[in-house]
């Protein structure tokens, strides 16, 4: 099992944060205002459409929080909830925490219209929180080029929308064979995000475990 001082966690980290509403998770996004070891953790209470999320003392929380190439995951409950005006809790000091780690191997499918360079490029086909598959009718650079990526998607099962703006490096390009004789030309690059922000990173994130049905 892992320690909380193993995570390195910093104040001002942005955290998800998964409530239990039925048969799934809601998926909010919150920030750590600061901690006492071993007592509790204190969290900005998050907000959706303008208003403070509904929640109780005592209601079991899930965070997770991206740290370099491992996922961390940890469970609390809801100690005390302070509302206006500034809207902060209190948790449980997690004892059961989980790692994972993702060392660029957590992957999933999708099928999302990708922008390169302010043009509408391709899809990208294959995502993690590093890097993505991006195939295209055309090459979109030489290997070690850096472009420009912007595309959206939704996060489940809320369906809020999500915009990713990151620059990425253009690692591998391959002609994929056709499915039939004369098919257009398809082209596969292997991209490595560069610097990605860490909100970023966690709607990344989200947008892996719903897509592989690991959350």
């Amino acid at each position: 099992m892992t320690s909380f001082k193993e995570i390195n966690l910093q104040v001002g980290s942005r955290l998800q944060m998964a409530l239990r509403h039925g048969p799934v998770d809601i998926i909010y996004y919150t920030q750590l205002i600061g901690y006492l070891d071993g007592q509790y953790l204190i969290i900005k209470t998050p907000f959706e459409n303008g208003l403070s999320v509904h929640m109780q003392v005592d209601e079991q929380v899930t965070l997770r929080i991206l740290s370099g190439v491992d996922v961390f995951i940890l469970t609390c409950r809801i100690k005390t909830i302070f509302r206006a005006p500034h809207y902060y809790m209190h948790l449980s000091f997690p004892t059961d925490i989980k790692s994972i780690a993702l060392r660029g191997a957590l992957r999933a499918k999708v099928n999302l219209p990708v922008q390169v360079n302010g043009i509408d490029a391709g899809i990208i086909t294959d995502i993690s929180v590093t890097g993505a598959a991006i195939t295209a009718n055309k090459v979109l650079g030489e290997p070690n080029t850096e472009v420009l990526l912007s595309f959206d998607f939704s996060i489940k099962p809320t369906n809020q929308s999500a915009h990713i703006d990151t620059s990425a490096t253009i690692r591998s390009i391959q002609q994929l064979p056709g499915k039939k004789k004369d098919a257009p030309l398809r082209v596969s690059h292997g991209v490595l995000f560069n610097e990605i922000d860490p909100t970023s990173q966690v709607m990344l994130l989200n947008l892996v475990y719903e897509s592989i049905n690991r959350l």
